[in-house]
């Protein structure tokens, strides 16, 4: 290595004091400039630059001295400028969501069962009417066109007489035919038991109307109490006043039938109540003119004999 010239400040040796340069101590960087303060003389001194744009400097600020948000003197009114009103009279819209899919979709399913169930409601309705138009039963109509008794006597102990009966029967069904089987007969006053008899079966073409006659003698239980204690001693008496009432009643099984098949099948419960019978002397007595007596009809479920 070569010596350096001994005319070198750094190796200059001081006497007592080793050399600041082996430390490598640098001054301290310069602090920040002050902010600018902005005046008139600050104003004065950017229009000493030139401008670059087209267009002149604006003027200066010339403050007069007023503030248009200064606080309103006290006893003053602090909210004279009047409000927004179209901003306070805002009514509150809810938010509706855009997507309603779903809420569609329940809705339009909701539709279609409800049209699916009317249109078997009504599919159910039109075949119940084509059935009934097609095979539909009307009961037939019952009426007691004439009753007449015939050697009646009544007496406390004794009953002697019979009922000759003619039943008009009607059937209204146009395409099926009637078939009375098992007809059995009884006459009645106050509920006790005068007469029975049993029919031949007889049957009523469609549309189409006949009668029946039948009779029904007398029949008295031997040691009927019920019969010789009130029954009978009532019965006398309204013979004695020329006028008794007496009830029909019969029982039958009924066949709805067309050419080669029974449709349907029915027990029938025929009543014929309150007809009233004229007696004369001589122990004969006829059913009142004029009062034609319409019988009622009960059903009956199953075989009954």
């Amino acid at each position: 290595m070569g010596v350096p010239p001994p005319d070198d400040p750094k190796q200059k040796i001081v006497m007592g004091y080793p050399s600041m340069d082996r430390y490598h101590l640098q001054a301290p960087p310069a602090p920040y400039p002050p902010p600018p303060v902005y005046g008139s003389s600050s104003i004065h001194h950017h229009q000493l630059y030139p401008s670059t744009s087209s267009q002149p400097p604006p003027p200066p600020f010339q403050h007069d001295g007023k503030y248009p948000n200064a606080a309103p003197p006290l006893g003053g009114n602090q909210y004279n400028q009047p409000y927004n009103e179209y901003y306070y009279q805002q009514h509150y819209k809810p938010l509706v969501p855009l997507n309603n899919n779903n809420d569609s979709d329940s809705s339009s399913f909701g539709r279609v069962m409800l049209i699916l169930m009317i249109v078997l409601v009504a599919s159910m309705c039109m075949m119940s009417l084509v059935m009934w138009f097609l095979f539909g039963t009307y009961i037939p109509e019952f009426e007691v066109a004439s009753l007449k008794v015939s050697n009646f006597t009544a007496t406390d102990t004794t009953l002697t007489g019979t009922w000759e009966v003619e039943l008009s029967v009607t059937n209204t069904n146009k395409e099926l035919a009637v078939n009375f089987d098992r007809v059995m007969s009884s006459i009645f006053y106050k509920e006790a038991l005068l007469g029975i008899s049993t029919l031949q079966p007889f049957q009523v073409d469609q549309m189409n109307r006949s009668t029946v006659n039948f009779s029904m003698p007398a029949e008295q239980k031997p040691n009927d109490m019920k019969l010789q204690s009130w029954v009978l001693p009532t019965l006398s008496q309204d013979q004695s006043n020329g006028v008794v009432v007496f009830s029909l009643r019969l029982a039958m099984k009924t066949n709805f039938t067309t050419a080669n098949l029974v449709y349907r099948q029915e027990n029938l419960r025929v009543l014929c109540e309150n007809v009233q019978v004229v007696f004369t002397v001589g122990g004969k007595g006829t059913m009142s003119p004029g009062l034609g007596n319409i019988c009622l009809i009960r059903l009956h479920d199953g075989d009954e004999d």
